[in-house]
Protein backbone atom coordinates (compact mmCIF):
# COMPACT_ATOMS: atom_id res chain seq x y z
CA UNK A 1 0.00 0.00 0.00
CA UNK A 2 1.11 3.58 -0.66
CA UNK A 3 1.46 6.07 2.17
CA UNK A 4 1.60 9.86 2.33
CA UNK A 5 3.03 12.04 5.10
CA UNK A 6 1.02 15.12 6.09
CA UNK A 7 2.61 17.76 8.31
CA UNK A 8 0.45 20.34 10.11
CA UNK A 9 2.26 23.24 11.79
CA UNK A 10 -0.45 24.81 13.92
CA UNK A 11 -0.25 27.62 16.44
CA UNK A 12 -0.74 25.33 19.44
CA UNK A 13 0.53 22.00 18.14
CA UNK A 14 2.86 20.61 15.50
CA UNK A 15 1.87 17.24 14.02
CA UNK A 16 3.21 14.69 11.58
CA UNK A 17 0.57 12.26 10.36
CA UNK A 18 1.02 9.15 8.27
CA UNK A 19 -1.96 8.33 6.02
CA UNK A 20 -2.61 5.28 3.88
CA UNK A 21 -4.31 5.63 0.49
CA UNK A 22 -7.71 5.10 2.14
CA UNK A 23 -7.24 8.23 4.26
CA UNK A 24 -6.70 6.29 7.47
CA UNK A 25 -4.53 7.96 10.11
CA UNK A 26 -1.96 5.20 10.52
CA UNK A 27 0.30 7.03 12.95
CA UNK A 28 0.32 10.50 14.54
CA UNK A 29 3.17 12.29 16.30
CA UNK A 30 2.50 15.59 18.04
CA UNK A 31 4.38 18.28 19.94
CA UNK A 32 2.98 21.30 21.74
CA UNK A 33 4.06 24.69 20.40
CA UNK A 34 4.87 27.60 22.68
CA UNK A 35 3.79 31.12 21.85
CA UNK A 36 5.64 34.13 23.22
CA UNK A 37 3.41 36.88 24.58
CA UNK A 38 4.74 40.23 25.80
CA UNK A 39 1.94 40.57 28.34
CA UNK A 40 -0.07 42.68 25.90
CA UNK A 41 -1.19 41.99 22.35
CA UNK A 42 2.07 40.71 20.81
CA UNK A 43 2.13 37.01 19.84
CA UNK A 44 5.29 35.37 18.48
CA UNK A 45 6.99 32.00 18.02
CA UNK A 46 10.63 30.97 17.87
CA UNK A 47 11.08 29.77 14.27
CA UNK A 48 13.95 27.44 15.14
CA UNK A 49 11.91 25.76 17.86
CA UNK A 50 9.00 25.28 15.45
CA UNK A 51 11.31 23.50 13.02
CA UNK A 52 12.87 21.33 15.73
CA UNK A 53 9.42 20.18 16.82
CA UNK A 54 8.50 19.25 13.24
CA UNK A 55 11.71 17.29 12.88
CA UNK A 56 11.08 15.52 16.19
CA UNK A 57 7.58 14.50 15.08
CA UNK A 58 8.78 13.07 11.77
CA UNK A 59 11.60 11.22 13.47
CA UNK A 60 9.15 9.68 15.96
CA UNK A 61 6.99 8.40 13.10
CA UNK A 62 9.90 6.83 11.29
CA UNK A 63 11.47 5.38 14.46
CA UNK A 64 8.18 3.60 15.17
CA UNK A 65 8.84 1.26 12.23
CA UNK A 66 5.21 1.55 11.13
CA UNK A 67 6.16 1.68 7.45
CA UNK A 68 9.28 1.41 5.34
CA UNK A 69 10.62 4.77 4.18
CA UNK A 70 10.23 3.75 0.54
CA UNK A 71 6.49 3.21 1.03
CA UNK A 72 6.02 6.95 1.67
CA UNK A 73 5.38 8.34 -1.79
CA UNK A 74 5.03 12.04 -0.99
CA UNK A 75 4.77 14.76 1.62
CA UNK A 76 2.40 17.70 2.05
CA UNK A 77 2.74 20.57 4.52
CA UNK A 78 0.05 22.84 5.92
CA UNK A 79 0.16 25.36 8.73
CA UNK A 80 -1.05 28.53 10.35
CA UNK A 81 -1.39 31.39 7.89
CA UNK A 82 -0.56 35.08 7.70
CA UNK A 83 1.96 36.46 10.19
CA UNK A 84 5.53 37.49 9.42
CA UNK A 85 8.20 34.80 8.95
CA UNK A 86 11.46 36.47 7.88
CA UNK A 87 14.71 34.79 6.88
CA UNK A 88 18.05 36.18 5.71
CA UNK A 89 20.20 35.25 2.71
CA UNK A 90 21.57 32.24 4.61
CA UNK A 91 18.03 31.03 5.28
CA UNK A 92 18.19 31.83 8.99
CA UNK A 93 15.48 33.67 10.97
CA UNK A 94 16.17 37.35 11.64
CA UNK A 95 13.69 37.46 14.55
CA UNK A 96 10.86 35.48 16.10
CA UNK A 97 7.91 34.91 13.79
CA UNK A 98 5.07 37.39 14.33
CA UNK A 99 1.85 35.35 14.36
CA UNK A 100 -1.51 35.74 12.65
CA UNK A 101 -3.13 36.51 16.03
CA UNK A 102 -0.71 39.31 16.86
CA UNK A 103 -2.25 42.71 17.61
CA UNK A 104 0.66 45.14 17.32
CA UNK A 105 -0.20 46.74 13.96
CA UNK A 106 -3.21 48.75 15.17
CA UNK A 107 -1.72 52.05 13.97
CA UNK A 108 -1.03 50.69 10.50
CA UNK A 109 -4.58 49.38 10.10
CA UNK A 110 -6.01 52.63 11.46
CA UNK A 111 -3.94 54.67 9.02
CA UNK A 112 -5.15 52.62 6.08
CA UNK A 113 -8.80 52.32 7.07
CA UNK A 114 -9.47 55.68 8.75
CA UNK A 115 -6.86 58.22 7.68
CA UNK A 116 -6.60 57.00 4.09
CA UNK A 117 -9.83 55.07 3.46
CA UNK A 118 -9.20 55.10 -0.29
CA UNK A 119 -6.16 52.88 0.30
CA UNK A 120 -8.20 50.65 2.60
CA UNK A 121 -10.79 50.28 -0.14
CA UNK A 122 -8.09 49.49 -2.70
CA UNK A 123 -6.59 46.94 -0.31
CA UNK A 124 -9.91 45.11 0.14
CA UNK A 125 -10.85 45.22 -3.55
CA UNK A 126 -7.40 44.07 -4.64
CA UNK A 127 -6.69 41.25 -2.22
CA UNK A 128 -10.25 40.20 -1.35
CA UNK A 129 -9.33 40.66 2.32
CA UNK A 130 -9.79 43.86 4.36
CA UNK A 131 -6.75 45.32 6.16
CA UNK A 132 -6.40 43.24 9.32
CA UNK A 133 -3.83 43.06 12.11
CA UNK A 134 -2.33 39.68 11.22
CA UNK A 135 -2.13 40.23 7.44
CA UNK A 136 1.38 39.73 6.13
CA UNK A 137 1.10 42.89 4.02
CA UNK A 138 0.19 44.92 7.13
CA UNK A 139 2.97 43.37 9.20
CA UNK A 140 5.47 44.14 6.45
CA UNK A 141 4.45 47.79 6.76
CA UNK A 142 4.71 47.57 10.56
CA UNK A 143 8.23 46.16 10.24
CA UNK A 144 9.26 49.04 7.98
CA UNK A 145 7.77 51.57 10.39
CA UNK A 146 9.14 50.02 13.59
CA UNK A 147 12.01 47.58 12.87
CA UNK A 148 13.47 48.67 9.57
CA UNK A 149 16.99 47.70 10.58
CA UNK A 150 15.81 44.12 11.25
CA UNK A 151 13.71 44.03 8.09
CA UNK A 152 16.66 45.20 6.00
CA UNK A 153 18.73 42.25 7.26
CA UNK A 154 16.15 39.85 5.84
CA UNK A 155 16.01 38.43 2.33
CA UNK A 156 12.67 36.58 2.13
CA UNK A 157 9.25 36.94 3.73
CA UNK A 158 7.44 33.61 3.76
CA UNK A 159 4.77 31.74 5.72
CA UNK A 160 4.91 29.14 8.48
CA UNK A 161 4.55 26.06 6.26
CA UNK A 162 7.03 27.53 3.74
CA UNK A 163 9.62 27.82 6.49
CA UNK A 164 9.18 24.14 7.34
CA UNK A 165 9.18 23.06 3.68
CA UNK A 166 12.34 25.08 3.07
CA UNK A 167 14.08 23.34 5.97
CA UNK A 168 13.03 19.98 4.50
CA UNK A 169 14.05 20.66 0.91
CA UNK A 170 16.42 23.62 0.89
CA UNK A 171 14.10 25.38 -1.59
CA UNK A 172 12.47 28.71 -0.71
CA UNK A 173 9.00 29.48 -2.05
CA UNK A 174 5.35 29.90 -1.26
CA UNK A 175 2.00 28.98 -2.80
CA UNK A 176 -1.27 30.61 -3.67
CA UNK A 177 -3.54 29.85 -0.68
CA UNK A 178 -1.14 31.47 1.80
CA UNK A 179 -0.26 34.36 -0.50
CA UNK A 180 -3.96 34.96 -1.14
CA UNK A 181 -4.44 36.06 2.48
CA UNK A 182 -3.22 39.56 1.57
CA UNK A 183 -0.30 39.57 -0.87
CA UNK A 184 -1.85 38.93 -4.29
CA UNK A 185 -4.35 40.52 -6.60
CA UNK A 186 -7.39 38.28 -6.15
CA UNK A 187 -8.31 38.52 -9.81
CA UNK A 188 -4.91 37.58 -11.24
CA UNK A 189 -3.16 35.57 -8.53
CA UNK A 190 -0.05 37.76 -8.98
CA UNK A 191 1.69 39.76 -6.25
CA UNK A 192 -0.21 43.04 -5.78
CA UNK A 193 2.57 45.40 -6.93
CA UNK A 194 0.38 48.51 -7.19
CA UNK A 195 -0.98 48.01 -3.68
CA UNK A 196 2.55 47.62 -2.32
CA UNK A 197 3.45 50.94 -3.94
CA UNK A 198 0.44 52.66 -2.36
CA UNK A 199 1.47 51.26 1.02
CA UNK A 200 5.04 52.49 0.49
CA UNK A 201 6.56 49.03 0.91
CA UNK A 202 7.38 48.21 -2.71
CA UNK A 203 11.10 48.34 -1.93
CA UNK A 204 10.58 44.91 -0.33
CA UNK A 205 8.87 43.36 -3.35
CA UNK A 206 11.89 41.11 -3.83
CA UNK A 207 11.24 39.53 -0.45
CA UNK A 208 8.02 37.93 -1.73
CA UNK A 209 8.30 34.72 -3.77
CA UNK A 210 5.84 34.43 -6.64
CA UNK A 211 3.25 31.87 -5.51
CA UNK A 212 2.80 28.47 -7.14
CA UNK A 213 -0.23 26.15 -7.04
CA UNK A 214 -0.88 24.04 -3.95
CA UNK A 215 -0.08 20.81 -5.81
CA UNK A 216 3.19 22.05 -7.33
CA UNK A 217 6.07 19.70 -6.49
CA UNK A 218 8.61 22.08 -5.01
CA UNK A 219 11.34 19.45 -4.79
CA UNK A 220 12.45 16.42 -2.85
CA UNK A 221 13.62 16.30 0.74
CA UNK A 222 17.33 16.87 1.21
CA UNK A 223 19.79 14.09 1.99
CA UNK A 224 20.67 15.70 5.33
CA UNK A 225 17.05 15.89 6.51
CA UNK A 226 16.32 12.40 5.22
CA UNK A 227 19.28 11.01 7.15
CA UNK A 228 18.27 12.81 10.35
CA UNK A 229 14.69 11.51 10.41
CA UNK A 230 14.82 8.23 8.48
CA UNK A 231 12.96 9.23 5.30
CA UNK A 232 14.10 8.43 1.77
CA UNK A 233 16.08 11.27 0.22
CA UNK A 234 14.29 12.90 -2.69
CA UNK A 235 10.77 12.05 -1.46
CA UNK A 236 8.64 14.64 -3.33
CA UNK A 237 7.09 17.52 -1.38
CA UNK A 238 4.10 19.47 -2.74
CA UNK A 239 3.78 23.18 -2.02
CA UNK A 240 0.87 22.52 0.36
CA UNK A 241 -1.80 24.91 1.59
CA UNK A 242 -2.96 27.31 4.28
CA UNK A 243 -4.46 25.30 7.15
CA UNK A 244 -8.05 26.42 6.57
CA UNK A 245 -7.82 25.65 2.85
CA UNK A 246 -6.18 22.29 3.47
CA UNK A 247 -8.86 21.36 6.01
CA UNK A 248 -11.57 22.09 3.44
CA UNK A 249 -10.02 19.37 1.26
CA UNK A 250 -9.60 17.04 4.25
CA UNK A 251 -13.28 17.44 5.09
CA UNK A 252 -14.38 16.73 1.54
CA UNK A 253 -15.49 20.30 0.77
CA UNK A 254 -14.58 20.31 -2.92
CA UNK A 255 -17.89 21.43 -4.43
CA UNK A 256 -19.49 24.82 -4.87
CA UNK A 257 -21.67 25.82 -1.85
CA UNK A 258 -20.04 23.31 0.49
CA UNK A 259 -19.53 24.88 3.93
CA UNK A 260 -17.18 23.93 6.72
CA UNK A 261 -16.36 25.16 10.20
CA UNK A 262 -13.03 24.50 11.91
CA UNK A 263 -13.76 24.89 15.59
CA UNK A 264 -10.32 25.39 17.09
CA UNK A 265 -8.16 28.22 18.42
CA UNK A 266 -9.56 30.29 15.60
CA UNK A 267 -13.10 29.46 14.58
CA UNK A 268 -12.80 29.46 10.79
CA UNK A 269 -16.01 29.32 8.75
CA UNK A 270 -15.78 28.73 5.00
CA UNK A 271 -18.09 28.60 1.99
CA UNK A 272 -16.74 27.11 -1.24
CA UNK A 273 -17.55 29.10 -4.38
CA UNK A 274 -16.42 29.98 -7.86
CA UNK A 275 -14.52 33.12 -8.77
CA UNK A 276 -17.44 34.70 -10.62
CA UNK A 277 -19.52 34.61 -7.42
CA UNK A 278 -16.90 36.38 -5.30
CA UNK A 279 -17.63 40.01 -4.40
CA UNK A 280 -14.10 41.28 -3.85
CA UNK A 281 -14.18 44.36 -1.62
CA UNK A 282 -17.79 43.97 -0.49
CA UNK A 283 -18.53 44.77 3.16
CA UNK A 284 -17.86 41.98 5.66
CA UNK A 285 -16.29 39.72 3.02
CA UNK A 286 -12.97 37.94 2.98
CA UNK A 287 -11.96 35.58 0.21
CA UNK A 288 -9.20 33.00 0.06
CA UNK A 289 -8.07 30.52 -2.55
CA UNK A 290 -9.23 26.92 -2.42
CA UNK A 291 -6.43 24.45 -3.28
CA UNK A 292 -8.42 23.26 -6.33
CA UNK A 293 -7.59 25.65 -9.15
CA UNK A 294 -11.07 26.86 -10.15
CA UNK A 295 -12.45 27.20 -6.60
CA UNK A 296 -12.33 29.94 -3.98
CA UNK A 297 -13.64 30.19 -0.43
CA UNK A 298 -15.42 32.94 1.42
CA UNK A 299 -13.53 32.71 4.68
CA UNK A 300 -14.48 34.24 8.01
CA UNK A 301 -11.74 33.24 10.47
CA UNK A 302 -12.49 34.67 13.89
CA UNK A 303 -9.71 35.28 16.36
CA UNK A 304 -11.86 33.71 19.05
CA UNK A 305 -12.77 30.03 19.16
CA UNK A 306 -11.90 27.46 21.80
CA UNK A 307 -9.80 29.87 23.94
CA UNK A 308 -13.21 30.95 25.25
CA UNK A 309 -13.71 27.40 26.49
CA UNK A 310 -10.24 27.39 28.05
CA UNK A 311 -11.14 30.57 29.94
CA UNK A 312 -14.50 29.09 30.95
CA UNK A 313 -12.85 25.97 32.39
CA UNK A 314 -10.34 28.04 34.31
CA UNK A 315 -12.63 30.71 35.71
CA UNK A 316 -16.28 29.59 35.80
CA UNK A 317 -16.68 25.81 35.61
CA UNK A 318 -15.99 23.67 38.66
CA UNK A 319 -14.87 20.73 36.51
CA UNK A 320 -12.57 20.27 33.54
CA UNK A 321 -14.21 16.99 32.53
CA UNK A 322 -15.68 17.65 29.08
CA UNK A 323 -18.27 14.89 29.49
CA UNK A 324 -19.55 16.67 32.60
CA UNK A 325 -19.44 20.03 30.80
CA UNK A 326 -21.55 18.52 28.01
CA UNK A 327 -24.06 17.27 30.58
CA UNK A 328 -24.25 20.75 32.13
CA UNK A 329 -24.71 22.47 28.77
CA UNK A 330 -27.40 20.01 27.74
CA UNK A 331 -29.30 20.56 31.00
CA UNK A 332 -29.83 24.30 30.42
CA UNK A 333 -32.69 25.44 28.12
CA UNK A 334 -31.95 27.34 24.89
CA UNK A 335 -31.23 31.00 25.56
CA UNK A 336 -29.88 30.60 29.10
CA UNK A 337 -32.66 32.71 30.56
CA UNK A 338 -31.77 35.65 28.34
CA UNK A 339 -28.02 35.65 29.01
CA UNK A 340 -25.91 36.29 25.90
CA UNK A 341 -22.15 35.85 25.66
CA UNK A 342 -19.98 37.59 23.06
CA UNK A 343 -16.82 35.50 22.58
CA UNK A 344 -14.25 38.20 21.72
CA UNK A 345 -11.65 37.06 24.24
CA UNK A 346 -8.48 37.59 22.21
CA UNK A 347 -6.11 40.39 23.23
CA UNK A 348 -6.18 41.41 19.53
CA UNK A 349 -9.96 41.93 19.49
CA UNK A 350 -11.85 40.45 16.54
CA UNK A 351 -11.43 40.25 12.77
CA UNK A 352 -14.43 38.28 11.48
CA UNK A 353 -17.10 38.91 10.44
CA UNK A 354 -16.14 42.44 11.53
CA UNK A 355 -12.86 44.09 12.45
CA UNK A 356 -12.38 45.74 15.83
CA UNK A 357 -9.00 45.67 17.61
CA UNK A 358 -10.56 46.52 20.98
CA UNK A 359 -13.50 44.11 20.92
CA UNK A 360 -13.77 42.20 24.17
CA UNK A 361 -15.79 39.29 25.51
CA UNK A 362 -18.76 39.96 27.76
CA UNK A 363 -21.93 38.53 29.26
CA UNK A 364 -25.18 40.45 28.69
CA UNK A 365 -28.37 39.90 30.67
CA UNK A 366 -27.05 38.58 34.00
CA UNK A 367 -29.36 38.96 37.00
CA UNK A 368 -29.37 37.65 40.58
CA UNK A 369 -31.09 34.47 39.42
CA UNK A 370 -28.48 33.67 36.75
CA UNK A 371 -26.75 30.37 37.49
CA UNK A 372 -23.25 29.10 36.87
CA UNK A 373 -24.65 26.50 34.48
CA UNK A 374 -26.41 29.20 32.45
CA UNK A 375 -23.10 31.05 32.09
CA UNK A 376 -21.43 27.85 30.91
CA UNK A 377 -24.05 27.20 28.25
CA UNK A 378 -24.04 30.88 27.25
CA UNK A 379 -20.34 30.63 26.32
CA UNK A 380 -21.07 27.68 24.02
CA UNK A 381 -24.06 29.48 22.52
CA UNK A 382 -21.99 32.65 22.06
CA UNK A 383 -19.37 30.89 19.96
CA UNK A 384 -22.16 29.18 17.99
CA UNK A 385 -23.75 32.59 17.36
CA UNK A 386 -20.39 33.85 16.15
CA UNK A 387 -20.38 31.00 13.60
CA UNK A 388 -23.82 32.08 12.41
CA UNK A 389 -22.58 35.67 12.23
CA UNK A 390 -19.78 34.46 9.93
CA UNK A 391 -21.98 32.27 7.71
CA UNK A 392 -24.58 34.85 6.74
CA UNK A 393 -24.17 34.00 3.04
CA UNK A 394 -24.43 30.22 3.39
CA UNK A 395 -27.01 28.16 1.50
CA UNK A 396 -29.29 26.87 4.27
CA UNK A 397 -30.15 23.82 2.17
CA UNK A 398 -26.55 22.69 2.32
CA UNK A 399 -24.45 20.82 4.86
CA UNK A 400 -21.84 22.08 7.32
CA UNK A 401 -18.74 19.92 7.71
CA UNK A 402 -17.54 20.45 11.30
CA UNK A 403 -13.96 19.83 12.40
CA UNK A 404 -11.53 20.93 15.08
CA UNK A 405 -11.30 20.23 18.79
CA UNK A 406 -14.82 21.52 19.42
CA UNK A 407 -16.28 18.91 17.07
CA UNK A 408 -15.58 16.25 19.72
CA UNK A 409 -18.59 17.46 21.70
CA UNK A 410 -21.90 15.93 20.48
CA UNK A 411 -23.85 18.51 22.48
CA UNK A 412 -22.01 21.39 20.82
CA UNK A 413 -22.36 19.85 17.34
CA UNK A 414 -26.12 19.57 17.84
CA UNK A 415 -26.24 23.15 19.13
CA UNK A 416 -24.48 24.40 15.97
CA UNK A 417 -26.97 22.46 13.81
CA UNK A 418 -29.83 24.07 15.74
CA UNK A 419 -28.34 27.59 15.65
CA UNK A 420 -27.72 27.36 11.90
CA UNK A 421 -30.85 25.36 11.02
CA UNK A 422 -28.59 23.11 8.92
CA UNK A 423 -27.32 19.53 8.87
CA UNK A 424 -23.90 19.12 10.49
CA UNK A 425 -21.55 16.24 9.61
CA UNK A 426 -18.52 15.16 11.67
CA UNK A 427 -15.66 13.46 9.81
CA UNK A 428 -13.78 10.35 10.82
CA UNK A 429 -10.30 11.15 12.05
CA UNK A 430 -8.93 14.24 13.69
CA UNK A 431 -6.09 15.52 11.53
CA UNK A 432 -8.07 17.11 8.72
CA UNK A 433 -5.48 19.70 7.72
CA UNK A 434 -2.78 17.07 7.38
CA UNK A 435 -5.25 14.86 5.52
CA UNK A 436 -6.02 17.71 3.13
CA UNK A 437 -2.40 18.17 2.07
CA UNK A 438 -1.92 14.41 1.88
CA UNK A 439 -4.85 14.28 -0.58
CA UNK A 440 -3.31 17.14 -2.58
CA UNK A 441 -0.05 15.19 -2.76
CA UNK A 442 -1.89 11.95 -3.56
CA UNK A 443 -3.76 13.46 -6.51
CA UNK A 444 -0.61 15.10 -7.86
CA UNK A 445 1.41 11.88 -7.59
CA UNK A 446 -1.29 9.71 -9.18
CA UNK A 447 -2.29 7.77 -6.09
CA UNK A 448 -5.79 9.13 -6.79
CA UNK A 449 -7.03 9.81 -10.31
CA UNK A 450 -8.97 12.92 -9.23
CA UNK A 451 -10.14 14.85 -6.19
CA UNK A 452 -13.53 13.22 -6.55
CA UNK A 453 -11.96 9.77 -6.25
CA UNK A 454 -9.75 10.91 -3.38
CA UNK A 455 -12.70 12.24 -1.38
CA UNK A 456 -14.73 9.09 -1.99
CA UNK A 457 -11.87 6.91 -0.74
CA UNK A 458 -10.36 9.05 2.00
CA UNK A 459 -13.22 11.10 3.53
CA UNK A 460 -15.78 9.31 5.68
CA UNK A 461 -18.07 10.60 8.43
CA UNK A 462 -18.82 9.27 11.89
CA UNK A 463 -21.87 11.32 12.84
CA UNK A 464 -24.62 13.48 11.33
CA UNK A 465 -26.71 15.97 13.29
CA UNK A 466 -30.06 17.18 11.95
CA UNK A 467 -31.35 20.54 13.26
CA UNK A 468 -34.23 20.71 15.73
CA UNK A 469 -36.25 23.39 13.94
CA UNK A 470 -38.16 24.44 17.06
CA UNK A 471 -34.85 25.26 18.70
CA UNK A 472 -33.80 27.02 15.50
CA UNK A 473 -36.82 29.33 15.87
CA UNK A 474 -35.65 30.22 19.38
CA UNK A 475 -32.11 30.79 18.18
CA UNK A 476 -33.39 33.10 15.43
CA UNK A 477 -34.65 35.40 18.19
CA UNK A 478 -31.52 35.02 20.30
CA UNK A 479 -29.27 35.76 17.33
CA UNK A 480 -30.98 39.08 16.69
CA UNK A 481 -30.29 40.08 20.31
CA UNK A 482 -26.70 38.83 19.98
CA UNK A 483 -26.18 40.93 16.87
CA UNK A 484 -27.81 44.08 18.25
CA UNK A 485 -25.66 44.01 21.39
CA UNK A 486 -22.57 43.41 19.29
CA UNK A 487 -23.34 46.43 17.09
CA UNK A 488 -24.03 48.70 20.07
CA UNK A 489 -20.78 47.62 21.76
CA UNK A 490 -18.59 49.04 19.00
CA UNK A 491 -18.37 52.50 20.57
CA UNK A 492 -18.19 51.11 24.09
CA UNK A 493 -15.11 49.05 23.19
CA UNK A 494 -13.43 52.21 21.91
CA UNK A 495 -14.34 54.09 25.09
CA UNK A 496 -12.98 51.26 27.23
CA UNK A 497 -9.67 51.34 25.36
CA UNK A 498 -9.29 55.10 25.80
CA UNK A 499 -10.29 54.84 29.47
CA UNK A 500 -7.62 52.22 30.12
CA UNK A 501 -4.98 54.46 28.52
CA UNK A 502 -5.99 57.35 30.77
CA UNK A 503 -5.99 55.17 33.87
CA UNK A 504 -2.51 53.91 32.98
CA UNK A 505 -1.28 57.47 32.49
CA UNK A 506 -2.62 58.45 35.94
CA UNK A 507 -0.94 55.42 37.49
CA UNK A 508 2.40 56.35 35.92
CA UNK A 509 2.12 59.82 37.42
CA UNK A 510 1.82 58.26 40.88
Amino acid sequence: MDYILGIDVGTSNVKAVLFDENGTEVKVASRESETINDGGNWEEQDMTQVWLKVKSCVRELMDSGTVDKNEIKGIGVTGQGEGCWLIDEQGEPVQNAILWCDGRAVSEVKEITEEHPEIGKLYHETTGTPPLLGNQMILLKWMKNNRKEVLDRASRLIFCKDWVRYKMTGIIGTEITDSFTSLVDARTGKIADELMKELDIYEYRGYLPDPVSSDYITGGISESFAEEVGLAAGTPVVAGALDTSATAIGLGAIHEKDACVILGTTCASEIVMRKEDCRFGAENTRYEKHPIEELYVELQPTLNGTPNIDWLLENIATTKDFNEIDRIVDSVPVGCGGVVYHPYISVAGERAPFYHPYARASFFGISQVTTRNQLIRAVYEGISMSIRDCLQNVDKEGTIFLAGGGAKSPVWAQMIADVMGMKVMIPQGKELGAKGVSIIAGVKLGIYRSYEEAIQKACTFRQTYEPNLKRTQKYDLLYELYRQVRLHNQQIWNYRHQMNKKIQAISEED
